[in-house]
């Protein structure tokens, strides 16, 4: 009944940002303690001319004749040529930008710069969104987890959606920035659209996301050829969440194509851009220049598994090396230009061959390098299935939304297995999957978190509805407007007779007081004994017994009440009868309502340290309950029959039995008034009565609540004005 999508409480979302923040500072400085992750020599070699290049002329993608090794040879007229123009031009332009920002010698210090926020700016919402994704804040706070699971599950990297830094045995050189990027990079663009997944975006809303995610996702095009396909096609859940029924295929797939089209005209301005600067500067058209194809380059060298994994052989004879595909090619064309396009017709055309000469050996080595590949994400698809299918089990608004969120780094996952099992199945192409499955991973674990903790208020849940028939069928008629007033009581000998009386001249024939001692250990007894004996007023008074305990008290007088309508107050009267008067004036509908000292309108004078304690009890409900209630320990004025249903079911033995009564009716829907109130001078001492075993107690009994929440949340027990009883599902 409430609604999971709204915005938390702010301690809800400060204690959330916090996890984020821890999260992000640990990935900030893992990667900024990492040395240096240099390239292979040919590429290395290429990164440090281009940026020395673009530190003279501020020109990108150029390099002095004659150095680098990349594709080209052509010399131009000013001492520089183009340099880097393949699939991956992006981390070059960025090496070179950051680097000339900090006056580095090398293009290192600045591409590390750029992993580490790349790494971390993600995590700073990924609590928000996984929490919003469950409705549970606690799913985003586990969160706190995922360095030391992603340290299990990776390889042993605290950085999630990357293989940044890695190595293993088929990949010795440690992945580096090139690669790094990519992934982070696609990690942070779906956690971004599984934050946006989770809100009610507007048609407004949802054009600003796509152009949004498709500039993204064209960055990621621009770093990496076709990386950010995936997430421009994530779009199209977002549509299709926030779309009615009749039109959700038809926006889904034209948010997605809208999306898709911005990532691919993003690296292209780009790179048109680019080459006009390196045309002044080499004198060389883009025209002249040779189109880059490595496609069929790449399926080629990828029938040389598992060579590169294992050592042996491939079943087609052919090594894992640029250089032996360049010789192939040559020995048909001894004039191909590496990587134009007359070079990658000839490797198609090998490539095809190969394939054609043992179409099963092929079949079968590409089976099995998509079982290496699930196989080194093993660890994170087994935390993925497992936190994931418990929670889709589960029947609740959460599973539209976690469908969502699997369904929206699919493409992703599709696009991320094809360099991995069409090419090799290393470290240096898992970028897309790393990004994709580590924000699966962060969503089983909280799913997992969520399910765990919820599982017995599930199973308690089930059996409260058959219990609260049985309740109902049980509670006695009650005089329509009649009123009984709950008045617990501990060693009150020097207020609880003054408070009866007091209350008795305000109540008539149809309404009662219900004392509950609880545990006194001076007169207070014999005093409510004599009041009993005594008593000539027009309404009730019944006088009873409890074991200590606030909750127990309440919990006792609530469930012998037999009236309309119940107001729970002390034994010293805090209000005087302010409260009452205020609480006469609600509307008759009205369920629960608190004489609250937080109300603006109240009028409260307490000591610094006691309005200390009352701020830090109420941001900590609001962080862990979620509770949007500036007080739960006043007064209170509460429909009878919900009031009893709830005593019935409650837990809480002590000061905590209110806040468990407020928790109960935020859960369930029902709006709490607060109304003000006046605290009387003689109920509060500057002196704080409030100890720090009452703090600990209070802190166990909030996080105790946190985690039985979720008992409530199938209950309705909101009174039927047609019957005045409640609605039982």
């Amino acid at each position: 009944m409430d609604d999971r999508r709204a915005l938390w409480p702010r301690s809800t979302t400060f204690l959330l940002g916090v996890v984020g923040l821890v999260l992000a500072t640990v990935a900030f400085v893992a990667v900024m303690s990492m040395p240096d992750l240099v390239w292979h020599p040919a590429r290395d070699f290429e990164l440090q001319s281009t940026y020395d290049a673009y530190r003279e002329t501020g020109v990108p993608l150029v390099k002095e004749n004659g150095t680098g090794s990349w594709y080209t040879q052509v010399a131009g007229p000013d001492g520089y040529t183009p340099a880097a123009w393949d699939d991956d031009p992006g981390v070059y332009m960025i090496a070179s930008f950051m680097s000339h920002v900090t006056g580095s010698e090398s293009p290192y210090p600045g591409l590390r710069v750029v992993m580490a926020l790349l790494c971390a700016l993600p995590l700073t919402v990924l609590p928000f969104a996984v929490a919003r994704v469950f409705g549970r804040a606690r799913a985003g706070y586990v969160l706190l987890a995922l360095p030391a699971l992603t340290w299990l599950v990776n390889g042993g990297t605290v950085l999630l959606g990357t293989e940044y830094g890695l190595s293993d045995e088929s990949s010795p050189l440690r992945v580096y920035a090139l690669y790094g990027v990519t992934g982070s990079l696609v990690f942070a663009s779906l956690t971004l659209v599984l934050l946006l997944s989770t809100a009610r975006l507007r048609t407004r809303g949802l054009v600003l996301a796509t152009v949004g995610i498709g500039l993204l996702a064209g960055v990621g095009n621009l770093v990496r050829s076709m990386s950010g396909v995936g997430v421009a096609l994530s779009v199209g859940v977002l549509w299709w969440l926030a779309t009615r029924r009749r039109w959700r295929w038809w926006a889904a797939v034209g948010g997605a194509v809208v999306a898709v089209t911005l990532s691919f005209v993003v690296p292209t301005g780009v790179m048109k851009a680019v080459q006009h600067q390196q045309a002044e500067v080499t004198g060389i058209a883009s025209s002249d220049l040779p189109a880059a194809h490595a496609l069929w380059h790449s399926a080629y060298l990828g029938l040389s598994y598992p060579e590169p994994v294992n050592g042996e052989p491939s079943p087609f004879g052919i090594p894992w090396s640029d250089e032996f595909g360049w010789q192939q090619a040559r020995a048909v064309d001894p004039d191909v230009v590496i990587a134009s396009t007359e070079y990658d017709e000839i490797m198609k055309q090998l490539y095809l061959d190969k394939v054609e000469s043992m179409p099963v050996a092929a079949a079968r080595l590409y089976v099995d390098k998509a079982l290496f590949t699930v196989k080194h994400f093993g660890a994170m698809i087994v935390v993925i299935v497992i936190g994931i299918g418990l929670a889709l089990r589960r029947s609740g608004p959460h599973r539209r939304r976690l469908w969502g969120a699997v369904a929206l780094t699919v493409p992703t996952v599709l696009i991320g297995l094809l360099p991995a099992v069409l090419v090799m199945p290393l470290l240096y192409y898992y970028s897309e999957l790393s990004g994709a499955l580590g924000l699966l991973t962060a969503v089983g674990l909280g799913g997992f978190a969520w399910v765990v903790t919820s599982m017995p208020s599930q199973v308690r849940a089930a059996e409260r509805g058959k219990i609260a028939a049985r309740l109902h069928e049980l509670t006695p008629a009650h005089a329509p407007g009649s009123l009984a007033v709950v008045v617990p009581t501990r060693n009150g000998e020097a207020t609880v007779a003054a408070t009866v009386e007091s209350l008795a001249g305000a109540l008539g024939h149809a309404d009662e007081i219900v004392v509950v001692e609880n545990g006194s250990n001076d007169r207070t007894t014999e005093i409510l004994d004599a009041l009993a004996a005594g008593w000539s007023h027009e309404c009730r008074l019944s006088v009873l017994h409890s074991e200590r305990g606030l909750g127990v008290a309440l919990r006792t007088g609530v469930l012998a009440s037999r009236s309309d309508r119940l107001l729970l107050t002390a034994d010293d009267l805090p209000f005087g009868m302010g409260d009452l008067e205020e609480f006469r004036r609600l509307p008759s509908d009205t369920v629960v309502a608190i004489g609250s000292k937080a109300h603006p309108g109240s009028d409260v004078h307490r000591s610094t340290r006691r309005t200390l304690q009352s701020r830090v009890f109420r941001h900590m409900r609001e962080a862990l309950l979620h509770s949007r209630v500036g007080d739960s320990q006043g007064t209170f004025w509460v429909d009878g029959s919900w009031a009893r249903m709830f005593a019935a079911f409650s837990r809480e033995p002590g000061l905590m039995w209110t806040t468990e009564l407020v928790m109960a009716a935020e859960i369930q829907g029902i709006p709490v008034t607060e109304v003000p109130v006046s605290l009387t001078e003689s109920h509060d001492t500057v002196t704080s009565r409030f100890s720090f075993g009452d703090a600990v107690r209070g802190l166990r009994g909030i996080v105790r609540l946190a985690l039985q929440k979720d008992d409530y949340l199938q209950d309705d027990w909101v009174p039927r004005e047609s019957a005045h009883e409640p609605a039982l599902r």
